[in-house]
């Protein structure tokens, strides 16, 4: 079984009051600020953007994730269907409010399997692009209008759209009007087959709307730590001008991350493993150090002293 080092951010940007994006890293939900983990192959990674224009994309976008992070995933899944059951449970929760009625989200997301097959699932205008042998390619197609007119050949540009209709996607889990559309790319190669930096990146369009495809190449090739890396790719989109809630994730082989990479996963598993056992003292309503055992009074000091 191979390990996957994952680390992603999101936030609701400079001009939006609510984060309608979300992140799912190893089975963990995350609606705001960045979170790293290793996770295991079978397992589900994924982006999720609430559609503007609708009600409670915030709502959507997490229901979708948290369904996601449930599904035990392996070769024999039948992924449509799974997909098809988060589609109808998000329209089904839209149906019985006002305030929620019609919300929708996007996906975007990597499924590995315990044979190290991947498959990037995508509904909507997320993005998700690989980088190896020193290059990038963009593996989603998006699901959005001025997608669907340029490869009609309606249009020649996308600028010769409006904004708005630039934004309008054609595929989204929620729409009461119809059901999605999910596009399904095996990728041809394991990740990390090779000998070459091999990195799988997930955004949404307040980030790939920003940074081009270039940029990202560039940034990706750069002699520096990992989580770095993505970090520059989201503050490019906050320098480059964006407007929209802003997600961003990074999928690397653990076996390809550097010496200090692997120090700063190792720190980051000390310091969640730290907060765990706060908050079940917490739970126990008592800060008294004689209800913990010595080992998890000598855990909790050899954690303070690592960090």
């Amino acid at each position: 079984m191979k390990n996957y080092y994952i680390y992603g951010i999101t936030d609701c940007g400079e001009h939006r009051p609510i984060n309608e994006d979300g992140i799912l890293i190893n089975h963990e939900v995350l609606n705001s600020g960045h979170f790293s983990s290793v996770a295991t192959e079978p397992c589900i990674t994924a982006v999720c953007d609430g559609v503007g224009g609708e009600n409670a994309g915030e709502v959507a976008s997490d229901q979708c994730l948290r369904q996601l992070s449930l599904i035990k995933y392996s070769s024999q899944t039948n992924i449509d269907r799974e997909i098809d059951y988060i589609h109808n449970k998000i329209k089904l929760r839209g149906s019985r409010l006002k305030k929620t009625e019609n919300m929708q989200t996007t996906l975007c997301s990597l499924f590995i399997d315990e044979n190290g097959n991947a498959t990037c699932v995508n509904v909507g205008d997320s993005r998700m692009y690989r980088y190896t042998d020193g290059q990038i390619r963009q593996i989603s197609t998006d699901q959005s209008l001025a997608q669907y007119l340029y490869d009609d050949g309606a249009i020649d540009e996308f600028d010769e759209l409006t904004a708005q209709m630039r934004a309008t996607i054609v595929s989204s889990l929620g729409s009461k009007r119809e059901k999605p559309k999910p596009q399904y790319v095996p990728l041809v190669t394991k990740i990390g087959q090779g000998s070459k930096l091999d990195i799988v990146l997930i955004c949404s369009d307040g980030i790939s709307d920003y940074v081009s495809i270039d940029e990202i190449q560039i940034i990706l090739a750069m002699d520096t730590l990992f989580d770095d890396k993505i970090n520059m790719i989201h503050r490019l989109a906050v320098r480059n001008g964006s407007t929209d809630n802003m997600s961003v994730i990074g999928i690397i082989p653990e076996n390809q991350l550097s010496v200090h990479d692997k120090a700063i996963a190792q720190r980051h598993e000390r310091e969640k493993e730290l907060a765990k056992l706060m908050h079940d003292a917490r739970k126990r309503k008592t800060s008294d150090l004689e209800l913990m055992s010595d080992n998890d009074i000598e855990r909790l000091r050899k954690m303070f002293s690592d960090i």
